[in-house]
């Protein structure tokens, strides 16, 4: 008989009871759902409305617990806001990890790749399966040799798929030359 006295003591109102369990739903759905955030926002105004109308205020009792209510939902908000602008400011950015992680990154070729046959390229410390990309300005070129990277080349990686990774030697622009080389 313990809560049923509690809540007579109190004087619950099961609107505001009904309101806080629509708010945890809505942030529930929003951890399933891809929504911007919707979910997040209707579920903070459902646990406000419903904070505030879970006690009548003729209770002496009420306005302690409001205050303890109202300091943990905006704790719970200050929380979920700081989560979606961190999951907003990742949208942006680019993968890092995987295969993906690649592109752009500059390896070493460590076997001779040619047009028909696979190598090996050491990239970030990792052994990679590369084949050499033709570049737009060469498909019609009917020189095979060109395309070859030697052993020891620098190369740069341009895609990646089927567990493999296509690269294009790498030239450096004029402006990164070293200082001991002037």
């Amino acid at each position: 008989m313990g809560p049923v006295c509690a809540l007579g003591v109190l004087l619950v109102s099961w609107l505001g009871v009904a309101l806080i369990l629509v708010a945890a739903l809505f942030f529930a759905v929003d951890l399933i759902v891809t929504s911007h955030g919707l979910p997040t926002f209707a579920g903070i105004v459902a646990l406000f409305f419903g904070v505030f109308t879970l006690y009548y205020p003729a209770t002496p009792l009420t306005l302690a617990s409001l205050v303890v209510l109202v300091a943990l939902a905006g704790l719970l908000v200050v929380v979920l806001m700081a989560s979606s602008s961190a999951a907003l400011a990742a949208v942006g950015r680019p993968s890092m990890t995987g295969a993906e992680r690649m592109v752009g990154e500059v390896g070493v070729a460590r076997e001779t790749l040619g047009a028909g046959s696979a190598g090996w390229v050491l990239v970030r410390g990792e052994l990679w399966r590369a084949i050499p990309a033709v570049p737009p300005e060469d498909v019609y070129d009917s020189d095979e040799q060109d395309r070859t990277i030697g052993a020891g080349c620098k190369v740069q990686v341009v895609g990646c798929g089927d567990g493999r990774v296509l690269v294009v030697t790498f030239e450096p622009a004029p402006f990164e030359r070293s200082f001991k080389e002037s």
